[in-house]
């Protein structure tokens, strides 16, 4: 398999932010389902993004387990790379065509048994359409396994917001990430475009990535590290001053850009 060149929850390609679109499908499974889910995913549904993503369809898919956190909150989330408005607007066609495929390539005798094994009890609670802002990865970084994603309700406006996030956060960052300062090694934003409205208690994020769970909890910093200036004003934009909530996920296996299929660890 040619080397992954990025991990595939986020994409690290320049994209107008038009044309930049991803999808979180965020669920609740029981702990005593979860293996039977996992299964299903590594040997169907991953193969129903790999066909996509290699067609132009998508550009990305992962399954991410909530790391810690509140036992009644969603415990698993899917990351699909959408990609541009076209793949948008098709996306649920684009999905039955390529999974009755994959069935098709099966068999008759396996695809029955396929399709038994993905009828499953409905467990999504959650979905949201992104657009993606901001991205940038460290300098001759192949991978993460861990995010963390912070989610903010932003007050005023939004693309305000995120321009302040990449000319204060994100250009500081890049530069820390590059010359090795730290353990994180991935940075992204996303204003979220759909649900919207007050029932909501989020409308952006941003996310960190790190090769271990370590590195998450406990990043390094060099002491002399100077953080930039302005970071009270991207705080004063957020309602209650800071995220509404910062969640750690782990990456279960993925599938990059190029439609290659990884496990994990």
């Amino acid at each position: 398999m040619k080397k992954l060149i990025i991990t595939v929850f986020i994409l690290f390609i320049s994209f107008s932010y038009s044309q930049d679109y991803f999808y979180h499908d965020y669920r609740v499974i029981p702990q005593s389902d979860l293996q039977h889910h996992i299964t299903i995913e590594k040997n169907f549904w991953s193969k129903v993004a790999q066909l996509l993503i290699k067609e132009g369809k998508l550009n990305g898919w992962a399954m991410l387990q909530r790391e810690g956190g509140s036992s009644n909150e969603p415990n698993i989330y899917f990351y699909i790379g959408i990609g541009d408005k076209k793949n948008l607007d098709n996306l649920m066609d684009n999905y039955a065509d390529a999974q009755s495929r994959v069935l098709q390539e099966m068999g008759p005798d396996t695809s029955e048994l396929a399709k038994i094994a993905i009828t499953v009890e409905p467990t999504s609670v959650f979905n949201a359409t992104m657009q993606r802002t901001n991205s940038t990865i460290a300098k001759n970084s192949s991978k993460f396994n861990y995010v963390k994603i912070n989610y903010a309700k932003v007050k005023g406006e939004v693309n305000q917001f995120s321009s302040m996030q990449k000319s204060i956060w994100g250009n500081f960052i890049k530069k820390e990430m590059d010359k090795g300062n730290g353990s994180q090694v991935m940075w992204t934003t996303a204003r979220k475009v759909s649900p919207n409205g007050n029932g909501y208690n989020w409308n952006y994020m941003t996310i960190d990535g790190y090769l271990s769970s370590s590195d998450l909890i406990a990043p390094s910093w060099n002491p002399n590290t100077k953080f930039p200036k302005g970071l009270d004003e991207i705080n004063s934009m957020m309602e209650g001053g800071t995220f509404y909530k910062q969640v750690i996920w782990k990456i279960l296996m993925s599938v990059d850009n190029e439609g290659n299929f990884q496990i994990h660890d």
